[in-house]
Parts: C-alpha cells; structure tokens; sequence
C-alpha cells in the first residue's frame, strides 16, 4: 500500500514491520516493540508520539522542523524576532535577544493560541469574501447575456422593417456584438478562473489547518500556522490586487441615425459598443491583520545598534517677515528637501541637501504637513483649514481636494492610502474616499509601514502603535517624552520622535518595549517638530520652529 509507514529503527537493521505510532519530533515511525523502547530512553521519552493514523493526516501538509540556514533542527523561539530557531542561529543572529526560550514552552496550548483563531478567522473570511466576488461576477456574466439578448431582439425587430438590401449589415453589426461580448466575457471569465483558483486554494489551507488543529502535535501547530498564515496572506495579497481594476461592462447599441431613411446612403447599420465602468469589489479584512504578529527579520538592525551622526543643518529662508514655524518636511525621489511653513507663505520649499534654494510650489494655503505619494505627485494637509489636496508637481496643478469636518495635520501616504490626523485616524483612498476611521486621542503627527500606524498623544508621554485596522499593537510610555511631536519609522521598524520640550530625540525599538535617547540638549533640537526617513539615502530629517532644517546620517 502507498501509505504503509514502516518502522524507522526496524528498518535500520533491514527488518520491515509495520508502524503503529509515530515521533513528530525524530520523524519516523515506530512499531510496538521500539515504542516502548523510544519511551525507556532518556533522551526520547519526552518526544511527542502519535498514532500512525493520526499521522496519515498531516504527512502531506509541509511544516518545517529544521533550519533554513543550518539544517538543524528548530529547539528554540525568539520572542523578539517571532521566528524559531536552532542552537546555531542563536550565536549568530540572536545574541542580544534576552528572550529566546524553548520551543517547545512556546507552543504551549498552540491548539487555543490567538495566532491559531486568527489563521482560521481569515480562512473563513477570506473564502466568504471570495465567493461573494465570484458571486457578483456570476451576476455580471448574467447581466451581459441579458445585455447581448436585449440587442439581438432589437436588431431582429429592426430588421423585420427594412428592406432586404439590409441583410448585409446587419450581419456584420451581429458579428460586432458577438467580438465585444466575447472579449467582454473572455475578461470577465478570466478573473473567475483566477478567483475559483484561490477559492480552491484557501479550502486546501482550511482543511490543512483543520488537520493540524486536530491531529499535530504542538510545535508542527505552531509553525504550520505561521507557515500557512503567510501563504494565506500571499494569497489573499493577490486576490486583492487583481480586483483593483475589475471593471463592469456594459454593452450598447445605437443605431445610425439615418437608417431608416436612407438605406442605400447608410453603412454600417449601428455601432456595438461597450461602457466599462470600474466596480469595486471589497475585500473585506479579517479582524487580525497580518502584521497583528508581525513577523522580523531576524537580521533587523536593533535600537542598540542604532546610531546617528549630524551630516547638515542649514536656514531656511522666506520672503517677508512671516513668523517661521516648519511643521513638515520629506525627501523627493531626487534627493531634495520639500519643507512647509505652517504660519508662512502659500508655499512649500525646496532644497537641495546641500541647503540650497530649488523653488518654490505654489499651494492654496499654508500648508502643515506632507507626504510623498510618487515622483511627480505629493499630499498635502492644511491644519485648520480642514482640508487637503493632492498636488502635481510637474506643472503645479491642484489633482484633487478633500474636505473634512476636523483640522487635518498629519499625513502619511501608504499602499494607495492616505491616512491623516483629523478629529482621529482617518483612512481615505485616492479618491477621497473614507475607509477606516479610528477614534483615538491623537497628537499632531503620525507615520505608516505597510500594515502599522505610529503616532503620538495629545498628553505627551506616550507613543502609540496600531494596525490598519485601527487595533493596538503596542503603547510605549516614557515619562522622559514630555511632548512628543514629529515621528518616523526606519526600514527595521525603529521608531524615531523629537520632543521639542525635552530637547531630545528617541528611537523605540520595534516592539515598543524599550528606548534609548540618541540626543538631548543639542542647539539643533531647538523647538524641533518634524522628522522624516528616507530609506532610499538612509537620512534622518528633522525641522525646528525657528526656521532650521537637519540631517543625520547613520553609521
């Protein structure tokens, strides 16, 4: 039989029986007599057995034991990291982590963790959100051929009333409808092999974690859920990007408009033609988003590691006697510095590294805050005027307008998304559109990766982190952050803040739990406010209300 498992130690000694139980941690089956003896041994008495019939289950669902990097078996887990790992990756990777523990202590009660409820809840919901959209697209296949019946009646209707000379056209309109409705069907049949596919794929997950949850042992629960978590959010990742462009088509006919008068002067009959109009399709997320566990590199540069060097500090200059109060700044993709005044002019300022003056973009009002969205495309916030706008850089022009209820200060441009400081957290896409709305009592200033939200408190003291769905991931207190202000996150999730009150600067290390003062009392943290990094030219920049623009390198 195929699935026949043998005994491993039997085996061994080229004696072939049959095994009825089997070690998830050794990976071999045992027979009655070698079980007993697996079970008197020191060093394997402790080995989780399970039946063979259990084991049948879950042999053809992959969950690796043994190291990626030294083949060894998994015995430990970095709780700072998130990640398990052999004896050898500790000297190497882990050696200031303070908080790697057994693996097997990890996955305690890995049956009723969160990390297991979670993978399920998005199993579930995932699929639901799936055969909802291949639902509404069964209606739009529906809907085309009710479109395309519609129109052959009224060409058939037409053609009763014209001559026989008409014939000739109206083929040549019906081999039209049937081109459009092809392709129109073609591209919406294509999506639905794609959707049936990840349909059919987030099943095999369930099951697999279904089959788990009941028959694995703790440590293959454990890792298979994070494994097969990140393959659902694969996945999903993708399902999501495909729906981004769905469009719904709609196919017309209009006739020519001297058909019926002027049969020999007239060609062609009418015109096929399709009126696409884009469809959202919601990908509703599931109530742990991924980054809930966020998973670290375990190469992730630590906040002990974190240090910074001044590189520039420069004046920025204005025309006029306005007060100088810069609230916000960013790099362009070309390396220069784009600055807002909030009590200036109806500009925003930029330099070049070097501190040199490039231009000035004109802007409705002045502005507080900004975030880059593209090359030629930023965002801008405008304080208590309510509103922001969407500016072109390349020809200076408003793209778009959104209006708001609350002052809007903060803004932060992520994955197609704006998220700004306005009576909360507020979501929007591209559009304007509100998305999430989050009620929490914000400071001034925020700041996003691709699944987190950074910001500070209006009581100072405090620096908080959320996911994208609005729930917290962690709160870091610091009675020495007296008014926390500007913020900014690295590519290794440290998280920096000025505090203009205590002259200092800050960094938190990724999981809120601890921080380090990188400066204090420097004459550049004078009144600090902003603070922006860039990944591409690994620079730290900081504006002062006095008018000052610094940057730090790392080393």
């Amino acid at each position: 039989m195929s699935d026949l498992i043998l005994c491993g130690p039997c085996g061994n000694e080229d004696n072939n029986r049959n095994a009825v139980k089997w070690c998830t941690v050794c990976e071999e089956g045992l027979c009655t007599n070698c079980e007993k003896v697996h079970q008197s041994i020191k060093t394997t008495k402790n080995h989780s057995v399970i039946p063979t019939e259990d084991y049948r289950q879950i042999k053809n669902i992959s969950v690796s034991l043994k190291c990626k990097d030294h083949d060894k078996r998994l015995e430990l887990y970095c709780k700072t990291h998130d990640v398990a790992v052999c004896l050898d990756c500790v000297p190497s990777q882990h050696r200031t982590c303070i908080d790697v523990i057994p693996l097997d202590k990890a996955a305690e009660n890995a049956k009723h963790s969160t990390a297991l409820a979670d993978l399920e809840d998005t199993l579930s919901r995932s699929l639901k959100n799936l055969q909802q959209i291949i639902s509404d697209r069964d209606s739009a296949l529906e809907k085309l051929d009710d479109q395309r019946q519609t129109i052959k009646n009224e060409i058939n209707d037409t053609r009763e009333r014209i001559i026989k000379k008409i014939e000739d056209l109206e083929q040549k309109l019906l081999l039209e409808l049937d081109r459009q409705h092809g392709h129109c069907k073609s591209e919406v049949s294509n999506l639905q092999k794609r959707l049936k596919s990840s349909e059919r794929d987030l099943c095999c997950l369930r099951e697999q974690t279904s089959q788990l949850k009941s028959f694995a042992s703790d440590i293959q629960l454990f890792l298979g859920t994070r494994q097969i978590k990140g393959t659902v959010f694969k996945e999903v990742e993708s399902v999501k990007e495909g729906i981004k462009s769905v469009e719904n088509s709609e196919i017309n006919l209009q006739f020519h408009p001297y058909v019926m008068a002027l049969l020999n002067e007239v060609e062609p009959l009418g015109e096929i033609s399709v009126k696409n109009t884009k469809n959202s399709l919601p990908f509703k997320e599931a109530n742990v988003d991924q980054a809930q566990v966020q998973r670290q590199d375990p190469e992730m540069k630590g906040i002990e590691s974190v240090r910074i060097q001044l590189k520039k500090r420069f004046a920025v200059k204005q025309k006029g006697f306005l007060t100088f109060e810069l609230t916000g700044c960013a790099m362009l993709t070309n390396g220069n510095l784009l600055m807002a005044n909030y009590h200036g002019n109806t500009i925003l300022m930029e330099y070049s590294e070097d501190g040199n003056r490039v231009r000035d973009i004109p802007c409705s009002r002045p502005p507080f805050d900004l975030t880059i969205i593209e090359t030629n495309y930023i965002a801008v916030s405008y304080g208590s005027r309510k509103y922001i706008e969407i500016l072109n850089l390349e020809n200076n022009t408003v793209e778009r307008k959104v209006k708001f209820e609350n002052d809007c200060y903060g803004i932060s441009y992520q994955d197609s998304k704006l998220v700004v400081i306005t009576g909360g957290i507020v979501i929007i896409d591209i559009e304007g559109k509100v998305l999430k709305t989050f009620y929490f009592d914000c400071g001034i200033y925020l700041e996003t990766t691709k699944d987190r939200i950074y910001f500070t408190t209006k009581k100072g003291h405090t620096v908080n982190c959320i996911s994208m769905a609005g729930e917290e991931i962690w709160v870091h207190k610091d009675e020495s952050l007296v008014k926390p202000h500007g913020i900014a996150v690295d590519d290794h999730q440290n998280v920096f803040v000025v505090d203009p009150k205590s002259k200092s600067l800050t960094v938190i290390q990724p999981d809120g739990k601890f921080s380090k003062t990188l400066i204090t009392k420097a004459i550049e943290l004078n009144l600090a406010s902003s603070l922006h990094f860039n990944k591409d030219k690994q620079v730290l920049i900081l504006c002062t209300e006095l008018g000052y623009a610094v940057l730090y390198d790392f080393y």
